[in-house]
């Protein structure tokens, strides 16, 4: 048998690693594939795993070259090797011939040429354009997406930089491409184009807050659509408004996951942190994003501080009175198409920045505003005293993200709309209670939530949230009445410290 060519020679070494790597894995005789992996070790998977991985880059990187070699043979001409075989160019070739993408054949040319060796005018040898980045593509420890990364920076800023000073960056980004991965890389890249090249950074920002678009449309199927791409500055509150909503829902979550060990008592729980697999929390991140900025956008419209044009704006739900009353039927939302349900119309009627408009068959206009059996404003300050902001165990929502809702349905069980009746829920937990089934009573001012059957068979109830400053009186006069207790003497001095109320 011949000996492997020299060019791929260090091919056939990264074959042999893998080959032996894959052997040492298993812990059993190798039938097929799916048969192995399923018989290896954890740790012998993930060195199975590294191994092709630098397999997989050694042949990527002959590929490179190859597509440098096909590239500079199809220049036009008689001679041009990619029309010979049917081709427009050295990219379409490629792509036919890998059966890959056309993007995936263009960055195999590029990389292939940006790290292949030169000749000069006078045909001396010349070393490639990128030669820091050519060894590590040759060496196997740099992918050709990496590469393709740094070739487009350091082709980029060259004309504006110092030779030295690209050299530099060439190094260290390809020192560091193996640590931080493609992601990282891109990081670095934008940090290192702002200091070799500060006098390109405000053009690059005018040319990101150009490109900046929103596009919102309703579908077929009912859904409100957005799609859109900020430029920095616009971008950044709104990053970090849902990344902050999301992270506290995320840590109430995993809080959530905790063993359960709270009774129904006077007190509460006895420690606040104590989470509860029956309140985890199933959304999706997606799905969390997604109820951040509708919580934002409520909260912008109801907010004083909101431009004049926005608070003037209201979302508008119309339902004829039989509907709301009956709890079946459907309602309209101005400016959305996809009629939504009465119980879906109930639940924003109750959100702040919502008008009802209350109708009957035939679309006479009853009320404008808010019926009688909406919680008055002064109703909703008082809730917010008792609840703090959203009532649901460990939910953190403020008052400002909250809605009052009817402990026993306004609809379903003719509940009245007074302060023993009311709650405050923020949107998602309202949901939760309306989907799920959860029961809610109030005993001494205080909220407990009972789960359906579903969740828990026991159907434990969990208290719910408690204004700081009642937590505080509650703590406060509870030692108040220990003391005075432990210092009076007689039955009757001792009956009347244990009848303090307690603050709230």
């Amino acid at each position: 048998m011949p000996s492997a060519p020299a060019a791929l020679l260090e091919l056939e070494a990264a074959c042999m690693a893998a080959v032996e790597t894959w052997a040492g894995a298993l812990l059993g005789s190798s039938l097929d594939a799916e048969s192995d992996i399923g018989a290896m070790s954890d740790d012998g998977l993930v060195r199975t795993t590294e191994a092709l991985a630098r397999l997989g880059r050694r042949v990527e990187a002959l590929q490179a070259r190859c597509a440098a070699g096909l590239a500079e043979r199809s220049r036009g001409g008689d001679a041009d090797l990619a029309r010979r075989h049917g081709h427009a160019s050295a990219e379409r070739l490629i792509a036919q011939t890998t059966g890959g993408r056309y993007s995936d054949a263009a960055r195999l040319v590029t990389v292939g040429q940006a790290t292949s060796r030169r000749q000069s005018f006078s045909g001396a040898p010349l070393p490639p354009r990128h030669p820091h980045v050519a060894t590590a593509l040759e060496r196997g420890v740099l992918c050709v997406a990496a590469a393709e990364v740094i070739r487009r920076f350091l082709d980029r800023v060259a004309p504006a930089v110092d030779r030295d000073a690209v050299e530099a960056a060439e190094e260290l980004l390809v020192d560091r491409a193996p640590v931080v991965g493609i992601d990282g890389l891109t990081r670095l890249v934008k940090q290192l184009e702002a200091h070799l090249d500060p006098d390109g950074v405000k053009p690059r920002e005018d040319e990101l807050r150009a490109r900046r678009a929103l596009s919102i449309w309703e579908d077929a199927g009912g859904m409100i659509n957005l799609r859109g791409a900020f430029d920095p500055a616009n971008g950044a509150p709104i990053k970090l408004a849902i990344e902050t909503l999301v992270g506290a829902e995320l840590r109430r979550a995993r809080d959530a996951k905790r063993p359960f060990g709270e009774d129904w008592s006077e007190d509460g729980p006895q420690d606040p942190e104590l989470g509860d697999a029956a309140l985890a929390d199933d959304r999706t991140i997606a799905q969390m994003n997604a109820d951040a900025l509708a919580d934002i956008a409520r909260l912008s419209l109801s907010s004083v501080d909101a431009p004049a044009a926005l608070r003037s704006a209201m979302v508008v739900t119309r339902i004829d009175v039989e509907s709301l009353e009956s709890g079946s039927g459907h309602a309209t939302i101005d400016g959305v198409d996809q009629p939504v349900s009465a119980a879906t119309a109930c639940e924003l009627i109750a959100s702040a920045g919502v008008t009802p408009v209350l109708v009957r068959r035939g679309s006479e206009v009853l009320d404008l505003g808010r019926s009688a059996r909406l919680f008055s404003a002064a109703q909703k300050v008082a809730l917010v005293e008792r609840d703090g902001g959203c009532a649901w165990p460990g939910c953190q929502r403020p008052p400002s993200h909250t809605q009052a809702h009817h402990i026993e349905w306004w609809k379903r069980d003719r509940g009245r709309t007074d302060l023993a009746n009311g709650i405050m829920l923020c949107s998602h937990h309202h949901h939760r209670v309306h989907d799920d089934g959860w029961g809610i009573v109030i005993r001494d001012r205080r909220s407990w939530f009972i789960p359906p059957s579903h969740l828990d068979p026991e159907q434990r109830p969990r208290a719910g949230n408690i204004a700081p400053s009642h937590l505080v009186g509650r703590h406060l006069a509870e030692r108040r009445r220990r003391s005075e207790a432990g210092s009076t003497v007689g039955a009757g001095s001792h009956r009347a410290a244990a009848a303090v109320p307690l603050a709230g």
